[in-house]
Formats: structure tokens, C-alpha cells, sequence
């Protein structure tokens, strides 16, 4: 998941984010090369948690958590 998060960022233009993973219980298992994108996808409400409270960045994301992060990215990106 948080792969996915950096390879949107980086299409985006790896923006400048003020962003929190403070609210999720697995914070701190977010890679530290994947920081700045999980901030940011979580920031433009790209990425959210599941069950509310973790994000699970290690884990692998289903077709269907892929589609719902390209179709806000996309409605993001056109604003």
C-alpha cells in the first residue's frame, strides 16, 4: 500500500505536505522512504485507514483498494 502511495506522490509531483499519520495505530510501520507520500495520500484523503485506525502500509492492496486509490487521485488531480 505504501508503495502505491509514493508512485501516486511521485506522479504528482511529490508535493509538499502537511499531513499526519498520528491517528493511525500502525504509524510507525510506514517505511521511511514512504513517509512524505503516506502523509500525503492520507492528507488528500487518497489512502484511509482500515477499520479506521491502521493503514497498513506493508500490506499488499486488493484490486479493489488500487481502483478506490486511482479514482481519488484522479477526482484530486482535477479538483
Amino acid at each position: 500500500r505504501e508503495q502505491l502511495a509514493v508512485m501516486l506522490y511521485r506522479y504528482a509531483g511529490s508535493p509538499a505536505t502537511e499531513g499526519s499519520l498520528t491517528g493511525f495505530a500502525d504509524a510507525a510501520s510506514v517505511s521511511a522512504w514512504a513517509q512524505d507520500a503516506m502523509e500525503w495520500a492520507v492528507a488528500e484523503g487518497i489512502l484511509t485507514g482500515k477499520n479506521g485506525s491502521a493503514l497498513d502500509p506493508q500490506g499488499t492492496a486488493s484490486r479493489a483498494e488500487v481502483a478506490t486509490m486511482l479514482m481519488r487521485f484522479t477526482q484530486e488531480q482535477n479538483g
